[in-house]
């Protein structure tokens, strides 16, 4: 009997639906969100995170006026504001997001290739905005609000840009998914319907 879309279990051996609602399919010891909570959690992954690249955008075209001779008055208490205001936030709460999702669903972060890169990236790019690209934007900040040049205002045009950068693969990671799982994932035999 085909177990797919709303076949019944047979009395006394339910199983929950799996991430497609077929009845039958049998859950990772991991995966403890119902389908409605892991969309909703999934929904509030891909709003920060594509709410993350849009704020290093936004930082990344300030500092590039501001390399391009834009008032650094103006440019560079922007960019710092949107560092603390937005990148900061964003950046904790897309790491936070992505490992309760790795976590709670079936994807596991340790299962698939994909999700371990991503995890590495985005925890890597937000220590690297917590400690590097928010205190280098506080002190272009301070430097302009000074008075003073900065040394060297490309650096700023790097550091973003890269950040947007590995958001962009982290993207790609998303859409496709390559690579397979880690080698240390059992390779699930497939079941045969009878």
């Amino acid at each position: 009997m085909d177990r797919g879309q709303g076949a019944q279990a047979s009395p006394g051996r339910s199983r929950p639906p799996d991430a497609r609602g077929t009845v039958g399919a049998r859950q990772r010891p991991g995966a403890r969100l119902s389908p409605p909570w892991r969309k909703a959690l999934r929904t509030l992954h891909v709003i920060s995170s594509v709410g993350l690249l849009g704020a290093d955008s936004a930082i990344l075209a300030l500092v590039i006026a501001g390399w391009q001779g834009t008032d650094p008055v103006i440019i560079y208490p922007a960019a710092h504001l949107l560092g603390l205001a937005l990148i900061v936030p964003l950046a904790l709460l897309s790491l936070t997001t992505g490992l309760a999702l790795g976590l709670l669903t079936p994807w596991g972060v340790l299962r698939h290739w994909w999700v371990l890169l991503k995890f590495l990236l985005t925890a890597g790019g937000t220590l690297l905005a917590l400690f590097v690209l928010v205190p280098t934007l506080e002190d272009a900040a301070a430097t302009a609000l000074a008075g003073r040049a900065l040394a060297d205002p490309f650096a700023l045009v790097k550091d973003s840009g890269g950040a947007c950068g590995v958001l962009i693969v982290t993207v790609a990671l998303s859409s496709y998914k390559p690579f397979g799982q880690l080698p240390w994932v059992p390779v699930r035999k497939a079941r045969h319907l009878t």
